[in-house]
């Protein structure tokens, strides 16, 4: 009998041996899956040998010419087959979570320690390397458990990218990213939020602090923002290799509030400080902010009062600014703190002496900024403390006070001179500079009406 009749006659008697046995089906697909693939390595070398045909008439090659022949059907199994065998690599991204270490999220992962020893050796990159912050994204390629790469981001403009070699050693760069900065106007009205406004437009909540910040000095943003007010900002947005990365500072705003007008433009000073000013260049900035928390809302003024601990009518030296606990504590403005601690009814309290005689008085905090002592110097805006409720304290709120020459004085009558406006030297360069960007708010303001919170 002839060997194919006899290989047919036999894969008949394995299929009717494998329709009586089921479970025979995949033993019998999986043997002939290999006779094929044998057949198919077999058949490369027989078919580029002299003695077929179809390979001994052609053209010889010349040593180092490629060849641009198609390859043949069994060659294209052959490479298919190797594809196949070939291990994949695996990639994770890993987002850092608390308490995360590189040696527990190796070990998380079951990755090589030895592997991850050896790149921390690599010099200049361990603190890049090591130095994880909740939300970081780190990227590990690996292969059978040994790592072949990984990658994060150090800065916004910085990666760090590690590769394992062809000779099986480590080799570690930073990537350079480019960031460019774009210029967008947003234009809102106010009916429920500065915080829903801003978000409605598609900006973060950072941009809103900053707007609250920009007009600080003329509006307290708690307690005199209302229904009706607006503003228009022209917004710097940071890209980094083509896509969005985060919203960037505000380069020049208007502010709409109760009828009246307020505008402002960023101008950056020679020692690299930038300070918003008025279009005609008098500074924004003044000596004292009119509130030390923001957002928060007056929960006691100045004057007479019933004392809700006390029973009993008495007179309330200061502003109570009721706020959740923890929230931050402002130096109202430059000083140097005279006492930090516990004192009576005021509970945890801070006071700061500023020039002139004036003081300013923090009281009921839950705790003190770090690193604050007595004799330390604080620049307007720097933190205090947070907010409260120890002493004299029915729910958590600052009490803040404020002293000329002993004597107290209402807080919110204060009227504060500006800081030094744009000096001559400086005029022109700002006047410039100004016109710029007053120009694009001006552009703002009469594109499109104002976008409201939904």
């Amino acid at each position: 009998m002839p060997q194919s009749a006899a290989r047919l006659d036999a894969g008949s008697i394995s299929a009717r041996q494998a329709s009586r046995h089921p479970w025979a089906t995949v033993a019998l697909g999986m043997l002939v899956g290999a006779a094929l693939a044998g057949v198919a390595w077999v058949s490369i070398p027989a078919r580029s040998g002299p003695e077929n045909p179809s390979t001994s008439q052609a053209s010889p090659v010349p040593p180092g010419a490629a060849s641009t022949g198609r390859a043949g059907p069994s060659a294209q199994l052959a490479a298919a087959a190797t594809a196949a065998l070939k291990p994949l690599e695996s990639v994770v991204n890993v987002v850092v979570r608390r308490n995360d270490t590189l040696d527990s999220i190796f070990k998380r992962l079951q990755l090589s320690i030895e592997d991850l020893a050896t790149v921390r050796s690599l010099p200049g990159i361990r603190q890049s390397l090591d130095f994880l912050k909740p939300g970081d994204v780190v990227q590990l390629v690996s292969l059978n458990g040994e790592l072949t790469a990984l990658e994060r981001r150090v800065s916004d403009t910085a990666t760090l990218s590690v590769r394992r070699e062809v000779d099986g050693e480590f080799a570690a760069n930073i990537i350079e990213n480019t960031l460019e900065v774009r210029t967008e106007p947003l234009r809102g009205l106010i009916t429920s939020s500065l915080f829903k406004t801003v978000n409605d437009l598609g900006a973060s909540d950072q941009v809103a602090l900053q707007l609250a910040e920009v007009f600080r000095y003329d509006i307290d943003f708690a307690q005199e923002l209302q229904p009706g007010d607006s503003f228009t900002i022209v917004l710097e947005k940071v890209w980094r290799d083509g896509a969005f990365l985060r919203d960037g500072e505000i380069v020049a705003a208007e502010f709409v509030n109760n009828g009246r007008t307020y505008r402002a433009v960023r101008y950056q000073l020679p020692d690299g400080r930038r300070e918003y000013y008025t279009p005609d260049g008098r500074s924004l900035r003044k000596a004292f902010l009119l509130a030390p928390v923001q957002f928060s809302r007056i929960s006691s003024g100045f004057g007479l009062r019933w004392h809700p601990v006390l029973n009993r009518m008495r007179a309330h030296r200061g502003i109570d600014y009721a706020a959740p606990v923890g929230t931050p504590i402002r130096a109202a403005g430059d000083g140097r703190v005279t006492f930090r601690g516990v004192q009576g009814g005021y509970g945890n309290v801070v006071m700061l002496a500023h020039s002139g005689g004036i003081e300013t008085v923090y009281g009921h905090m839950s705790r003190f900024a770090p690193g604050l002592f007595v004799g330390k110097r604080l620049k307007q805006g720097e933190l205090v403390g947070y907010v409260g409720m120890t002493g004299l304290a029915t729910g958590p709120h600052l009490h803040y006070e404020y002293r000329v020459g002993g004597v107290h004085r209402n807080p919110a009558s204060i009227k504060t001179l500006p800081a030094e406006p744009i000096t001559p030297a400086l005029r022109g360069d700002f006047d410039t500079k100004a016109r710029t960007l007053l120009a694009g708010l001006d552009a703002a303001s009469h594109a499109a009406e104002p976008t409201s919170a939904r």
